[in-house]
């Protein structure tokens, strides 16, 4: 009976789909033709743009990520590394059915090219600019391709602070430079251009910031904020703590799960679950306080100016509506935020005009 029922509704369903094609109200204009051809070409000036506004983003991160990283290396411990503000690609980079467009908007061939000099670093001051070819490093003529890629950042690497020979070609002709690396921490900042929500998070090595927060941020000091914020993280180690706060609350758990087992209960394990989640979740809003702390002076020891930043919880505040205001689970809330943001700029400034050291308040330990 079941089968029969079955086989009535696909044959409705079969029916009902045979009707509506003819019986649906269809548009009354007659667009034009869509042509293939023009099709493809549009989807690749469209795909241009993604790219070029993806390089503007990236050059932008990267100048206010320079400052900070290299002014405050007194507090990433042994996260240093020298820094000489390169990046490179070639062509096979790019997926094959995008390489001509890559070769007619960068330029791009099989030689090692600069995709980005950083305002300020090594490499601009070395006079080096976005397009030059790398030819050499330290006497060591580059390969083609990724090989070279990976060739020069091996090169720069076994350089470390020390000076480099650099030989390069721009509009045909080769020239030499040398340039001299800084210290800096070592925490790459990416952009994750397929993020549109308000986010920006670092995992103790990256510091990743969204699509959606390089929209919303109106300043150069705004996302200053949210990247020292980040930096702040890493440096003072909250993502290895947040793991050791969860491995301590599971093991309590486990603890009880195997009292109870003993006692013929089986709880399936969710009393270690709840206490990793729980560890996890200890001091959450104690870390993020000491973020927004220790980012102000971060951003003032890398010259960014902190009066006015407080007022971007506001506008996210305004953003994010009444729980941001008023809810307080694993951050504080867009006042307390706003507040204590304010006071540590007022605390900064009292120590400049007394002459003393830009470096925030510890508790011995």
């Amino acid at each position: 009976m079941l089968k029969k029922a079955g086989q009535i509704v696909f044959a409705a369903i079969l029916g009902l789909l045979t009707v509506l094609p003819g019986g649906c109200a269809a548009p009354y204009s007659v667009p034009p033709q869509v042509n293939a051809q023009a099709v493809q070409q549009e989807t690749l000036e469209q795909k241009k743009l993604l790219y070029k506004r993806a390089e503007q983003d990236n050059d932008r991160v990267a100048r206010i990520a320079f400052p900070l990283m290299t002014a405050n290396t007194a507090f990433c411990g042994r996260n240093v590394v020298a820094f000489d503000g390169l990046s490179g690609w070639t062509l096979d980079a790019f997926p094959p059915q995008e390489q001509q467009m890559a070769r007619q908007l960068f330029g791009l061939g099989a030689e090692v090219t600069l995709s980005q000099v950083v305002k300020g670093s090594p490499g601009d001051k070395a006079g080096l600019r976005k397009g030059d070819v790398l030819v050499s490093v330290n006497g060591v003529r580059l390969m083609t391709g990724r090989q070279g890629l990976k060739q020069a950042s091996d090169l720069m690497q076994q350089a470390g602070l020390r000076p480099s020979q650099i030989h390069f070609m721009r509009g045909g002709k080769i020239a030499n430079t040398t340039l001299t690396p800084v210290q800096s921490c070592a925490f790459s900042v990416y952009i994750d251009q397929k993020a549109s929500n308000l986010n920006a998070y670092a995992d103790g090595q990256n510091i990743v910031v969204s699509r959606g927060m390089m929209r919303f941020v109106e300043s150069d000091t705004e996302l200053a904020l949210v990247i020292a914020h980040e930096l702040a993280h890493n440096a003072m180690g909250h993502v290895d703590k947040k793991k050791n706060n969860a491995l301590t609350g599971a093991l309590g758990g486990l603890a009880i799960d195997a009292l109870l087992g003993a006692a013929g209960v089986s709880t399936g394990g969710q009393f270690g679950q709840v206490g990793m989640q729980a560890g996890a979740m200890s001091y959450s809003v104690a870390f993020e306080q000491e973020a927004d702390y220790i980012g102000m002076y971060f951003m003032e020891r890398a010259g960014f100016d902190t009066a006015n930043v407080a007022t971007f919880w506001r506008r996210m505040a305004v953003e994010q509506g009444n729980a941001a205001i008023q809810i307080r689970s694993t951050h504080p809330t867009s006042p307390e935020r706003f507040v204590a943001i304010s006071r540590t700029h007022e605390e900064i400034q009292t120590k400049r005009k007394r002459g003393q050291a830009l470096a925030p308040n510890m508790q011995r330990r």
